[in-house]
């Protein structure tokens, strides 16, 4: 328990170099919330490496250098929930070893969430409502992304390299479940997602 936590935030091309206030207060939060409950926190900036899939590559290579157990990546374009740090403990007692907080997203259908299940080997359906507790899913988005140390070992490289018909962090959830590690989602939090305007405020109003 309490093991250290590695947070890779990812600065994507079109918002390079820029951290939404939201995001920085509750970074710093979850600093705090570290040293109150004797767990390490730091944070790694992955700025101008692209295209992605790179760029998260290059935040496991970081992270698979350092004594850190768990690699959370976060968008700069989100904002994870109030005292985050509570579910990578909630997973950890539960002994997952990767999982999403929901994120919501502009789809073909409109506003949806980034977590799908499998429908066949090409088309996979996206979560439109959230159902309470922890879940298995088939894939769950980069945008708020947990993972142990051990799945990445596992793979062991190009793990988030694109297959066929995926998107990068889909690519990375269909490598983990080949290596015999199972995706999770939570729908008791959810991040917001900062466009012009909040997409989880629209959410709820949908």
């Amino acid at each position: 328990m309490n093991a250290p936590l590695m947070i890779s935030l990812l600065c994507g091309r079109e918002r390079d170099q820029w951290i939404n206030p939201r995001l920085a207060d509750r970074l710093f939060q979850c600093i705090a919330d570290g040293m109150s409950s004797r767990r390490t926190v730091a944070v790694d900036l992955i700025e101008g490496v692209y295209p992605v899939e790179n760029a998260r590559n290059q935040a496991v290579q970081n992270f698979l250098g350092s004594p850190f157990q768990w690699l959370l990546m976060l968008d700069n374009d989100v904002v994870p929930p109030p005292n985050f740090l509570k579910i990578i403990t909630e997973a950890e007692s539960e002994g997952k070893f990767l999982f999403g907080v929901p994120t919501p997203m502009i789809g073909e259908e409109g506003l949806q969430w980034n977590v799908a299940h499998r429908q066949d080997e090409v088309l996979c359906a996206f979560n439109i409502a959230l159902p309470a507790g922890w879940h298995r899913c088939d894939f769950v988005g980069g945008a708020f992304l947990a993972v142990r140390r051990p799945v990445f070992e596992t793979i062991k490289s190009n793990w988030f390299d694109r297959m066929p018909n995926k998107s990068e962090d889909f690519s990375f959830c269909q490598r983990a479940q080949d290596a015999g590690f199972q995706p999770w989602f939570t729908g008791d939090y959810q991040c917001d997602h900062i466009h012009s305007a909040s997409l989880r405020e629209l959410m709820r109003r949908a």
